[in-house]
């Protein structure tokens, strides 16, 4: 997102969303294609850096929804610490 100025974040994101929200790799890899060609002109940088990464995001993909939820919303290991350092703390 450093790539990308504050006055298109919202949209820029929204497109990007359809692409790690997808229900598998293909539909992702299309959500791209037309992520790109509607911001490739603006900023190809942001574009070029998710299709660098794709092996890594495609990954990311073959997990079903409920999993990938967890896995970029919620670290269990850093809120298990948390709970454990207000414990310890009072």
């Amino acid at each position: 997102m450093r790539y990308i100025p504050y006055k298109d974040k919202k949209a820029f994101v929204a497109d990007l969303k359809a692409v790690y929200t997808a229900v598998n790799e293909d539909m992702a890899l299309e959500n791209l294609l037309h992520a790109k060609e509607k911001w490739c002109n603006k900023y190809p940088n942001a574009i070029k850096s998710w299709e660098d990464n794709w092996d890594n995001i495609s990954t990311f993909l073959m997990f079903p929804d409920y999993i990938r939820r967890i896995m970029y919303t919620i670290n269990a290991i850093e809120s298990l610490n948390s709970q454990f350092r207000k414990v310890t703390k009072t």
